[in-house]
Order: C-alpha cells, then sequence, then structure tokens
C-alpha cells in the first residue's frame, strides 16, 4: 500500500550515531586515564518514536549489549524483539515499576529501578510470594536485579541524597542491600539541567560555587557512592552521565552513560553537529492544489487571509499524525524548494503557500512528496520545536502511531 505519511528511519544514522558516542566517551575516558565507560542507549518511547524494533535491531548489530526504557511493557517488547535477534542485552527499567509484576520481570531477566525504601519493601513482598509459587513447583528461589535511583535535585523520584538527608538514605540503601529479594546491580541518578550548563552556558542561578546545578548533583552523587563504600555497602554498575553529559563531562561517565536524543542525531540543546545525523525524515504529500484571490481565508478559524493572489498547496498531514497545531507558520521542503505553511493545522491536513514567481509555471504539483522534517542536520525538527516553545525529544516522539515506519 502507497502511504501518504512516511517516517523513514536510517540504520546508517542510527549505527554512525551510536559509534560516534562509543568514540567521543572513548576518547575523552583515555584523555582521563580512566576506563572507557559502556554506553547505555535509551529507547523509551518506541526509541524516542523511531519504532523500537528498528532502533534495538541496528544498535544491538553495531554491538550495544545494555539498553534503558521506562516501563515494563516496553521492556517485554524489547527482550522480544532481542530474543528473535538472537541476543540478550541486559535492559534497564529507569522508572518505577508495579510490584505486580515483579515475577515476569524476573523470568524476563530485566532489571528494575528501586526509587525509595518503600518501593523497595513492596518488590520485596512480591519477590517473596513469586518464590512461594516456585517452591510449590520445586523451583529454587529467584531475586529481582534492581539499580538504586538517588535523586540528587531532580526532585522527580528517589532516594534523597541532599547532604541533610543522606545519612538516613545510607541506611536504607544498607536495608535494602540486606534483602535476600533484591540484587543491586547498579545505581544512578539524573541530571536535570546538563543541557543548559554543559552546552549552553547557563548555570541555574546561586549554583556557580557549584560549578552550576550539574556540579551540585554530581558532588551529591559522589558523596553518595562515598558513604555507601565506607559502610561497605555494595553499589555496582555507577552511571548518571546523559547524553549531554556524555559529550561534555567526563567526569559524570563512571562504568556507564546514557546516550538518549544523540543516538537518533539530535542534540540535546538543539544545536547541530556533524558527528551526528537525523536518523528520522517525516514525509507527507500533496493532495490538491488551489489559487485563492485577496481577502479569501485559509483554514480553521480564518486567521490567515490573502494579500495577494495565491497557490495554495494542501498537505496530507496534521496533528493526528504528530504535525503539531503549534508548527504554524513553519517551513516544508517540496522538491528543493522551501515553502511557507499558512492557516492553522488542522487534524489530517495543512496548507502551504506554492504561489510561483512571476512568469514561473507552479513549481509543486498533486503526488509530490512533502518532507516535514529530516534528511538534513537536524534544522529543521530544531525550529519545529522552537515554535512550539519545546525541544527535538518531542517532535520527533510525537509522530504518530499512524503514520507508517520505513526503516532504510
Amino acid at each position: 500500500m502507497k502511504h501518504k505519511n512516511t517516517a523513514f528511519i536510517s540504520r546508517d544514522a542510527l549505527r554512525q550515531n551510536f559509534l560516534a558516542v562509543e568514540g567521543i566517551v572513548s576518547e575523552n575516558a583515555a584523555r582521563a586515564g580512566t576506563p572507557k565507560p559502556r554506553v547505555i542507549c535509551v529507547v523509551k518511547a518506541d526509541g524516542y518514536g523511531h519504532g523500537i524494533a528498528a532502533v534495538a535491531g541496528t544498535l544491538g548489530s553495531a554491538g550495544c549489549g545494555f539498553f534503558a526504557v521506562s516501563s515494563e511493557d516496553e521492556a517485554v517488547e524489547l527482550r522480544e524483539i532481542e530474543h528473535r535477534n538472537g541476543r540478550h542485552p541486559e535492559i534497564l527499567i529507569l522508572g518505577r515499576i508495579m510490584p505486580e509484576n515483579v515475577g515476569e520481570m524476573i523470568e524476563e531477566d530485566i532489571t528494575c529501578a528501586v526509587v525509595s525504601l518503600a518501593d523497595a519493601e513492596e518488590l520485596s513482598s512480591e519477590v517473596s510470594d513469586y518464590n512461594r509459587r516456585r517452591r510449590r513447583a520445586n523451583e529454587p528461589p529467584a531475586s529481582l536485579k534492581i539499580h538504586i535511583k538517588l535523586d540528587t535535585g531532580m526532585n522527580r523520584v528517589g532516594f534523597a541524597a541532599d547532604e541533610r538527608r543522606l545519612p538516613t538514605t545510607v541506611s536504607e540503601i544498607g536495608l535494602v542491600s540486606a534483602d535476600p529479594n533484591l540484587s543491586i546491580a547498579g545505581i544512578f541518578t539524573h541530571f536535570s539541567c546538563a543541557d543548559d550548563e554543559l552546552m549552553d552556558g547557563h548555570p541555574v542561578p546561586g549554583y556557580e560555587i557549584f560549578g552550576g546545578y550539574t556540579g551540585m548533583q554530581l558532588a551529591r552523587y559522589k558523596a553518595a557512592l562515598a558513604a555507601l563504600e565506607e559502610r561497605g555497602i555494595p553499589t555496582g554498575l555507577r552511571h548518571c552521565a546523559n547524553s549531554a553529559a556524555a559529550l561534555c563531562l567526563p567526569d559524570a561517565y563512571f562504568d556507564a552513560v546514557r546516550a538518549g536524543v544523540i543516538i537518533y542525531g539530535l542534540l540535546p540543546n538543539g544545536s547541530i553537529d556533524p558527528r551526528f545525523r537525523p536518523a528520522m525524515q517525516f514525509v507527507s504529500t500533496v493532495t490538491h492544489l488551489h489559487t485563492i484571490v485577496p481577502g479569501d481565508r485559509v483554514s480553521y478559524g480564518a486567521t490567515f487571509e490573502a494579500d495577494k493572489p495565491m497557490t495554495v498547496a494542501t498537505v496530507a498531514a496534521g496533528y493526528a499524525d504528530g504535525f503539531e497545531r503549534a508548527y504554524a507558520g513553519c517551513c516544508v521542503r517540496i522538491g528543493d524548494r522551501m515553502f511557507r505553511q499558512i492557516g492553522r493545522i488542522c487534524m489530517d491536513q495543512f496548507m502551504v503557500d506554492v504561489t510561483p514567481d512571476e512568469g514561473e509555471e507552479c513549481p509543486v504539483r498533486v503526488g509530490d512528496p512533502v518532507i516535514l522534517f529530516g534528511g538534513d542536520d537536524g534544522l529543521m525538527t530544531d525550529t519545529l520545536a522552537r515554535l512550539a516553545h519545546t525541544i527535538n525529544y518531542e517532535v520527533v516522539c510525537k509522530v504518530s502511531k499512524r503514520v507508517p515506519r520505513v526503516v532504510l
């Protein structure tokens, strides 16, 4: 079937981006005289909208042996995909899981984040119930692999790692480490301001003395590691560097870095880096051409009024496809030219001014492909993000399920 809207996904770009991250962290670690950290590829949200099967298959074949996701559903889907590929990578769920899913997580060999002592106790109780069922089936007891999540300043989830509450947190993690139902395999935190501070040089006011908010978070993470080590509490794999820190802060490498948006060829701060290539190109189709005269209005609300004779192309994508209303006024590429979108973007369609220059034939035909973003250095994607007052992550994640992904 021929589709009016398609998201083309480039395996070559995904592979190139992964190898670029590998090279960057390897060089930085060598320069610092420290061991090269592992690269954990973050493939949550259906591989940032690119399609988890294509993303995991490509990255796995390129050498990635560790993935991170956000939910149990994503983890199980990823395990099944990689099983079909003949691989068994490590899979970490970054967020809190539902305790009722513990048994399946153990059976699928999924590592889960633990975000508080109460969370650990709930999970342990479920592991006990699971092991009772195993004993009735004459099977040996099992434990749940976990990574401890520290909250160093994001204030979302995690054991509190600020100076005032760290002693309590260390004691609580000590209790978790002594629980036979739970097996600590790692400890991590998440930087909340690394994109702005490390890549744009905009420290959070009031935190300059710490080297910025990211520096404060890193200091808290290090202090927690030191306090746990002093108590003889094992931490397993240590990781806190996100995409921005992987590029800019080797001091945050430890045992692994988590590569998210850079794997998909986009920079966390919306800048351009020739080492990375966007992996998604979103393409629609011209479905109609017509002319309007001065005074004619275009689209819902009649917000656009023609001030001259115009040729208008209708394009077969809208906000239900992930081309947001907030992108109004953007430019799209048809052939080798850029054209301005006019009026409000509809659920399934939007309109573009394709008025030819004087003496020129209309440069657009019905059926022509329309590049909404991608196929460039990332500028089109980042421009849409700025129009919508958001980030490039959201632009690619919002391309909806009804848009087929075609893997190149």
